[in-house]
């Protein structure tokens, strides 16, 4: 059957070009994917900073039952565990280290203690170790005797250049700087804990002996190192690889339904072929394999021809990942050998699954009746449809209550993709009963629009159900996806611009544009005249295991000088001026999730895995925009990577007198800056919106231009295919405007039919959305993206359906039913 099955390719390419594309365009999706994913898995930032050491002994950044939780904030270990460390045979020496974010001169830099230079190791290329408090070494080339403004935790203080040091290779991130041990343990604000302990190896050194002295803490050797160098490196590489899975999971979705449809196009076209060779003693057993060597050889040339510029796309996109900061610097996609092999496979299976559901029907007509089964097309729906219509329905229902119930918006958006992908699915499997279902909605009114034109086109509806449900399917999916992107993070991100408009007072914001002010900033702006109240705000986070919350980190700030400077955060119960101590005030989201009330004592793991209780204070409303959490200064003291202050909030009455005031502030913190708004005011789930302004855009981008190509080749390969048929209608008495009447209104369906339902389970995914993030049912859509998605899809629907129908009434009606189709 193999040499049948080239022949009758060869003289079909027209038929075949369509799933050809497909498949290509699937396999570029694959690859491009596959590269990120595999590359997200392999990276490993350069050990810079711990380069000289042989292991790091560090705290667990992961928590949660299953480990799959990455806190912001360090994890320290007790600074007792150094001498144990430095007793383990095979150990020459070990090492604590700790960061401090501070400010020196105009710039943001990195402190650690001298001691822990050797780690890199930084090397004295002039000057010599600090010995006093208000010394440093530089890494930068700076004159020695410089005397600049270093801004910490403690305030402000100037500091004298003692020294320059360089190392091998250079660290990413911010400059460092060294001081004497004691003032970095002073400065740091945690005595007793470390952020990081290195080991010096001696000969017969052994990681295993290490971790069983290490206890709890984690070994981290080779590559894995770099770990412990900056807390981002584990939450960027975590996020890094839920962005790749995410792209390469929903390329491969879209891939799969988009192949199998075609692929089942295909052979649908090729019934009356399939009932010939039936008629004349061809077993189903040969069919079948004719039709699966035809779909092996389209299916393995079109994917082979995607790799290429899969690869091209995957590296594209690496870089656009590197200049967006959502993954380091150092980050490259690398072979494609495997993706390819994926795709390439992937797009083979999927291509002989999809013709052998499609070609198993036909293939097991009795020879007799194969040519009338070809004639009419089947109003009857699978089993095997049914099957998996009621599974994707099923599995959407239970999200769409889960979004709908919920408090949580990460859980809501988590949610709506996934009840989107389901329907989507749904109505691939049932497309047939939809389409039967829409022509008797529309049929009657479509008869009275247009007689001639839109009787038929309503009939050809009704007799036609699997023609088009191949046709609205692609459209289905692509209006449903792209909306459904798109719109759940503009909801979001119009959700919280809302409420922090509505918190955040017409008065004034002071911060640095950097690590931020010390607590001695908020002091200062207080005292300055005219100022009436003043809080300040530093964004954290709260793991999981706490007020209720068992799968996820929690995002909050501590608020400095409780109520106050402008703020508003709605606040329905309690009081921020009991912000003090060991206290805690919830959202009313979370407080109903955790089950919190005024008063009470909750549990909490800070962001720091500490595990401690709180006070509820008090319950606000404008959790989205301020975060779920406030928590009392002396709560978070020494469990923050960055103590320092993002914003200060000012309360005045005389902005335009105050304003100036300020500003003469910036000689005492360097970098120091006035404005009208907290513009600079974020919460840790800002990253994550950051990352989905350009990737959301993108992701629709990517998956609106493939799922378009669908829907033209969809289009263009069933109009294509009726020659004979509109042929037939003009040798029965239908003139050539009728035909192209019916045509036209058949566009009309079909375009009304995809977009409808597209948007039908676009807003069933974004509605609950909305209700989690603002108590209502109206999502946040943006009319300019909308109309560019409807109405792209609408004129790719009608020319892919036109131009073949203006092409085939220019041949003889008599001419092209004598043509083999």
């Amino acid at each position: 059957m193999l040499r049948l099955a080239i022949l009758t390719a060869r003289k079909r390419l027209g038929t075949f070009l369509g799933a050809f594309l497909a498949l290509a365009g699937s396999a570029v999706l694959v690859t491009a994917g596959g590269m990120l994913l595999q590359s997200a898995l392999r990276s490993h930032p350069p050990v810079t900073r711990y380069a000289a050491a042989a292991a790091i002994v560090a705290g667990h950044q992961d928590v949660g039952p299953d480990r799959d939780v990455i806190l912001d904030e360090p994890v320290r270990v007790r600074d007792a565990l150094v001498e144990r460390l430095a007793r383990v045979a095979g150990v020459r020496a070990a090492i604590a280290d700790s960061s401090v974010v501070a400010r020196l001169g105009a710039h943001d830099v990195q402190a650690h203690s001298w001691s822990s230079a050797r780690l890199a190791p930084y090397r004295l290329v002039a000057g010599r170790p600090p010995a006093a408090p208000n010394e440093l070494v530089v890494t930068q080339p700076l004159p020695l005797g410089t005397d600049l403004r270093l801004t910490a935790a403690d305030g402000g203080r100037t500091a004298t250049v003692v020294g320059v040091a360089r190392a091998p290779r250079a660290a990413p991130g911010l400059p460092v700087v060294f001081l004497t041990d004691s003032e970095l343990v002073r400065l740091a604000g945690h005595p007793g804990r470390v952020d990081a302990i290195g080991v010096l190896a001696a000969p017969g050194f052994d990681p295993e002996r290490l971790r069983a002295a290490a206890g709890g803490a984690v070994v981290l050797t080779g590559a894995a190192r770099s770990k412990a160098e900056s807390v981002a490196v584990q939450s960027d590489r975590t996020q890094l690889i839920a962005v790749a899975a995410s792209f390469g999971g929903l390329g491969m979705f879209i891939a799969i339904f988009v192949v199998a449809g075609t692929m089942a196009l295909v052979v649908q076209q090729r019934e009356q072929e399939i009932a010939l060779l039936r008629a004349v003693a061809a077993t189903p057993g040969q069919v079948r394999r004719m039709i699966a060597w035809e779909a092996a050889i389209v299916s393995l040339l079109a994917s082979a021809s995607g790799v290429v510029p899969g690869a091209a796309l995957g590296r594209a996109l690496a870089r656009g990942f590197v200049r967006h900061s959502i993954a380091p610097p150092s980050f490259t996609v690398g072979s494609a050998t495997l993706p390819a092999v994926a795709a390439v496979g992937g797009g083979v299976l999927v291509a002989l699954f999809a013709v052998y559901a499609a070609g198993r029907r036909v293939s097991r007509v009795a020879p007799t009746s194969a040519l009338a089964e070809a004639a009419v097309e089947p109003r009857a729906i699978g089993l095997g449809r049914l099957i998996g219509g009621g599974i994707s329905i099923a599995a959407a229902v239970p999200l769409f209550s889960v979004a709908n119930l919920t408090h949580s918006p990460q859980t809501a958006a988590a949610t709506s993709e996934m009840t989107a992908l389901f329907l989507v699915a749904a109505v691939g499997f049932l497309g047939p009963l939809v389409a039967l279902l829409a022509a008797f909605v529309l049929a009657p009114p479509l008869s009275r629009i247009a007689p001639v034109g839109g009787f038929l086109a309503s009939a050809n509806l009704r007799a036609a159900t699997r023609r088009f449900s191949s046709a609205t399917t692609p459209l289905v999916l692509s209006v449903a996806l792209s909306c459904t992107l798109l719109f759940s993070s503009t909801t979001t991100d119009h959700a919280v611009k809302a409420e922090r408009t509505a918190g955040l007072a017409e008065d004034l914001a002071v911060s640095t544009g950097g690590v931020g002010l010390p607590p001695a900033a908020l002091k200062d702006v207080r005292a300055t005249r005219g100022v009436a109240s003043a809080v300040a705000l530093t964004p954290t986070e709260l793991g999981p295991g706490g007020i209720g919350v068992s799968d996820d980190v929690t995002s909050a700030q501590v608020l400095d000088g409780g109520a106050g400077g402008g703020l508003d955060v709605g606040v329905v119960a309690g009081s921020l001026a009991r912000l003090h101590g060991a206290a805690i005030a919830l959202s009313r989201t979370r407080a109903d999730g955790a089950h919190a009330h005024l008063g009470d004592r909750v549990s909490l793991m800070l962001g720091d895995a500490t595990r401690t209780h709180a006070r509820v204070v008090a319950i606000y409303t404008r959790g989205l925009g301020f975060g779920d959490a406030l928590l009392a200064p002396e709560l978070a003291a020494g469990h923050l990577g960055n103590p320092l202050a993002q914003v200060v909030l000012v309360r005045t009455a005389h902005r335009a007198l105050v304003a100036p005031r300020l500003r003469r502030l910036a000689r005492r913190y360097p970098g120091l800056r006035v404005t009208d708004r907290a513009a600079t005011l974020t919460t840790a789930d800002d990253a994550d919106r950051a990352t989905n302004h350009w990737l959301t855009p993108l992701f629709v981008t990517i998956i609106f231009a493939f799922t378009s190509i669908s829907v033209v080749n969809t289009l263009a390969m069933i109009g294509l295919r009726r020659g004979r048929e509109l042929a037939l209608l003009r040798l029965t008495g239908a003139t050539r405007g009728q035909v192209r009447s019916m045509a036209r209104w058949e566009a009309v369906l079909i375009v009304t039919i995809g977009v409808v339902i597209g948007l039908a389970i676009s807003a069933t995914a974004l509605l609950p959305l909305s209700h989690a993030l603002t108590g209502g049912y109206t999502p946040y859509v943006r009319a300019r993206p909308l109309a560019a998605i409807l109405g792209g899809s609408a004129v790719l629907s009608l020319l892919a359906i036109a131009l073949p129908t203006r092409r085939a009434l220019r041949s003889r009606p008599i001419a092209t039913v004598g043509v083999a189709e």
